[in-house]
């Protein structure tokens, strides 16, 4: 159809067209063919994928799932807040064989040091100002009579 309409151009006057008409394939070489079936058929098969060898397989990643809970439970919670670590633990049970240290006293000894060297600066400070506030007055008066 497509082919008797090109050829009718140059008829209609339509303008000079050469129209390169190529053979295209008879009817006696289908493009799905019984000897190519055949032909096909009689190749030798391809190289089998399976290894002559049993390859020896190992495991090269690893997947889980981890789910967090939105809220976790009351018991979660508190076992969170106030189960004792490996730590806590080693400590308490030294402490109980007054083997430990009781770290927060020691601290407090310390604290408490501190705060009553910063009292004893303060009051040798307003002991030295006073005494020095008492020699010039003492010596206010004379120096005006002389």
């Amino acid at each position: 159809m497509i082919v008797s309409a090109i050829l009718s151009m140059p008829a209609l006057g339509v303008g000079s067209a050469k129209v390169d008409a190529t053979p295209q394939q008879t009817a006696s070489a289908p493009p799905v063919s019984l000897e190519r079936i055949k032909e096909e058929l009689e190749k030798p098969p391809a190289r089998p994928l399976t290894p002559a060898v049993p390859v020896p397989l190992r495991v090269t990643f690893r997947s889980r799932v981890d789910q967090r809970v939105f809220v976790p439970t009351l018991e979660e919670h508190l076992h969170k807040e106030f189960d004792l670590n490996l730590l806590q633990r080693q400590s308490a049970d030294w402490r109980s064989r007054c083997c430990g240290y009781n770290l927060s006293a020691l601290l407090d000894h310390i604290e408490k040091a501190l705060h009553e060297r910063k009292i004893r600066k303060t009051r040798e400070q307003i002991a030295r100002e006073l005494a020095a506030l008492e020699r010039a007055r003492d010596k206010g008066p004379a120096a005006e009579l002389k």
